[in-house]
């Protein structure tokens, strides 16, 4: 719509999705001049800002994905910054993103192996708020529970709003939570509109991935505890004084966590944490269960949600697919209803896997952005 919008001129009428809009005469304003106001033609209605609607879209697409995919706090959401971001090269070779979830005084340090959406996500918020600049702009952002600001940072959750960049407030994210709810006509079992808050996310986060997050002492010792000269392109891109105010607010932060998290980790803890990334590695591609959580799925990988398909091994689950509709065949034919059910349904779910798979080759190029935005 914003895309038509712009190409538009003013009192020029076109159609989105079935609906039709007129341009109106005039646009901007002094708080919004780069404001495009549209007005439906069917059903008459009060105008509104493309650029407004446009944006608050995506915000809320982006605060609705990190909040599920990380169960990060809301504070801590709007804490990212792209210094937040790290990787790490396992000994077998492969590349993990990792996000970097602050300290505070009531929720501890951690650091989160990023799968790829999370990682196309990020690149898609990084590409929006670097524009055509070379790095993400620097912002102070006012601390609620502190009460002071903080030192100018390239934080991930900032937009335009009076006329000049800032760190978006949690009071924004929650009413961009609740619009979103009321839209959608999510409703309770009474009949009454539902509202999401930002830690109901934490509580999906929580059920669905039973916190996966590497224990802090683990992340510290194979990132060099945290140094952010482990990741040369950042010391490239932001001044020396950015990278010193950033890791002044993450020490002074990890004075008020217990020193127990941040110990050495013991030879089983390590070797676990080792494990973890060789284990992933199946025939069709990469385990992404989280962290210290067994595979509980029994190794039925093609049925498991938790399968991230290799793009290069998709003629074996072709292979695979011609396999098991000869055995149904067989199976039909032979009355095995039992055994029709099952494969039945794994059929089911290799269909999900060539999904996946074409949603894969679309996003390869965010993903691979993404990466690279980690430096």
């Amino acid at each position: 719509m914003l895309q038509a919008a712009r190409s538009a001129t003013p009192g020029e009428e076109f159609t989105i999705e079935g609906t039709q809009y007129r341009r109106t005469g005039r646009d901007g304003s002094h708080w919004r001049p780069t404001a495009l106001f549209l007005a439906p033609v069917e059903e008459p209605g009060p105008r509104f800002d493309a650029e407004c609607e446009e944006n608050n879209a995506f915000w809320t697409w982006a605060g609705i994905e990190i909040l599920r995919r990380t169960g990060a706090r809301i504070e801590k959401l709007l804490e990212l910054t792209h210094l937040s971001l790290r990787q790490y090269q396992a000994p077998t070779g492969e590349t993990a993103p990792l996000l970097q979830i602050s300290p505070s005084k009531t929720d501890r340090e951690r650091v989160i192996p990023a799968d790829p959406d999370l990682v196309a996500i990020l690149a898609r918020i990084i590409r929006r708020i670097k524009g055509t600049e070379e790095r993400v702009p620097l912002l102070t952002r006012y601390d609620g529970y502190e009460r002071v600001f903080g030192p100018p940072l390239p934080h991930l959750f900032q937009c335009p709003s009076q006329h000049r960049l800032q760190v978006i407030s949690p009071n924004r994210i929650r009413e961009l939570l609740t619009g979103h709810a009321l839209r959608a006509g999510i409703v309770d079992v009474d009949g009454s509109p539902l509202r999401f808050t930002p830690h109901d996310f934490r509580r999906i986060f929580s059920t669905e991935t039973v916190n996966g997050g590497l224990p802090i002492h683990i992340a510290a010792k194979l990132l060099g505890h945290l140094d952010l000269n482990t990741t040369q392109a950042y010391v490239a891109v932001y001044p020396e004084e950015v990278i010193r105010h950033y890791r002044q607010f993450v020490d002074q932060r990890r004075t008020h966590r217990p020193s127990e998290e941040y110990r050495e980790p013991s030879d089983t803890e390590w070797q676990d944490f080792r494990d973890h990334f060789s284990l992933r590695k199946v025939a069709l591609g990469t385990c992404d269960r989280p962290y210290g959580t067994p595979c509980q799925h029994e190794n039925a990988c093609v049925r498991c949600p938790m399968l991230r398909l290799d793009l290069t091994q998709e003629p074996r689950l072709l292979e695979i697919e011609t396999n098991t509709r000869q055995r149904l065949g067989e199976a039909q034919r032979m009355q095995w209803l039992g055994e029709v059910a099952g494969l039945q349904e794994s059929l089911r779910h290799i269909a999900t896997k060539k999904q996946q798979a074409d949603r894969m080759r679309t996003q390869s190029g965010e993903g691979e952005a993404g990466v690279a935005s980690l430096g």
